[in-house]
């Protein structure tokens, strides 16, 4: 009897998580502030699809190439690690221009060490605000408007897109805070995730890039955005404290499983070491699990063949082992709860 009155209550508590979770989306004015300074300093993270922002880019601040925060950005970019999600981290955490107060804080345990450069940094943050205020930013962003909305209005069109912060909640067992995905025609062909604590609320937030163009408008195809975008870089927010948690418990596989071949194509996808190897095959098998519950079995072999198709075949059985958590929602309700009986299955 108690036990069916314990299942009743985890099932109805299963089902309530992620009903109220929203997903906001924007195109930030401090995102292609920061990267119209990328462009402008022919930054590698840079979208390579040509369109219509570009083109006004190159128009309305061609005399601004020279300017301070380009500078600054390039020796912070090249010389002090000021890139990939650092950037993204360090100008979320501020508010709105022109005081670009710090309003949150940054949950990242390896994020940009401001120490390291903090002359060079403090200076940065001057000059972006003057940057922003010199190009006459306000007026470029009334004369995108309607394409901003063209780019919005175009991905709110699915039918799916809000639901996946429930998704996400439902498979991990637990909340997050606000969802923000934020947009930017600017920003490569993937994205980063960040995550914040505000007023002590959590925010997290996917910053997308297009992967693609039509008629010269940034274009975000729906499974591009929705399942190899969305729901892996907001895994990331879930999975990413449990690998620092368990980084030892995971050293304990480095030996069977980081073999030569996966060192090369986990470098060849940005990933260095075992543990974040490892961080991104537990969350694109999450990823693969909630398509197939949600998109279908035929979208999840999609997904699946894509990883086997750049080495990441051993994701094949961390799908498998995730079975057992799923088959076992009673004794586990969630992730973190079976996250180091993942790493004791794998052994």
């Amino acid at each position: 009897m108690k036990k069916t009155i314990f299942l009743i209550l985890l099932l109805a508590s299963l089902k309530s998580i992620g009903q109220n979770s929203e997903l906001n989306i924007t195109i930030d004015e401090r995102i292609e502030t920061i990267y119209s300074i990328a462009f402008l300093d022919n930054y590698f993270l840079v979208s390579n699809h040509d369109n219509l922002y570009k083109s006004k880019l190159k128009n309305n601040f061609k005399a601004l190439k020279n300017h301070k925060a380009v500078a600054l950005f390039d020796t912070l970019s090249k010389k002090h690690g000021f890139n990939f999600n650092n950037v993204t981290d360090w100008v979320l955490q501020f508010g709105e221009f022109p005081e670009l107060n710090k309003v949150r804080e940054v949950i990242n345990p390896e994020s940009f060490d401001e120490s390291k450069g903090d002359y060079l940094i403090k200076k940065f943050k001057k000059e972006f605000i003057s940057f922003n205020q010199d190009s006459l930013f306000q007026a470029y962003l009334i004369e995108v408007k309607e394409l901003n909305e063209k780019v919005i209005n175009q991905v709110k069109q699915s039918k799916s897109i809000q639901h996946l912060p429930a998704y996400l909640e439902k498979y991990y067992g637990s909340e997050l805070g606000s969802y923000n995905l934020i947009l930017s025609p600017l920003v490569h062909s993937g994205g980063f995730n960040s995550k914040f604590i505000a007023d002590g609320e959590k925010e997290v937030y996917a910053i997308i890039g297009p992967n693609g163009e039509i008629e010269h408008i940034p274009y975000f195809e729906k499974e591009y955005l929705e399942m190899d975008m969305i729901l892996h870089e907001f895994g990331h927010s879930f999975v990413n404290p449990l690998t620092e948690k368990f980084q030892n418990e995971i050293e304990t596989i480095k030996e069977k499983y980081y073999t030569e071949s996966l060192k090369k194509d986990g470098k060849s996808q940005a990933y260095s070491e075992w543990k974040y190897v490892f961080n991104e095959l537990i969350i694109r098998a999450i990823t693969i699990r909630i398509a197939n519950k949600n998109f279908g079995t035929e979208k999840a072999k999609e997904l699946l063949d894509y990883e086997k198709s750049i080495g990441f075949s051993l994701v094949d059985n961390i799908v498998e082992i995730l079975k057992e958590y799923e088959n076992n929602r009673e004794k586990y309700s969630k992730f973190n709860e079976f996250y180091p009986i993942l790493i004791e299955r794998m052994k």
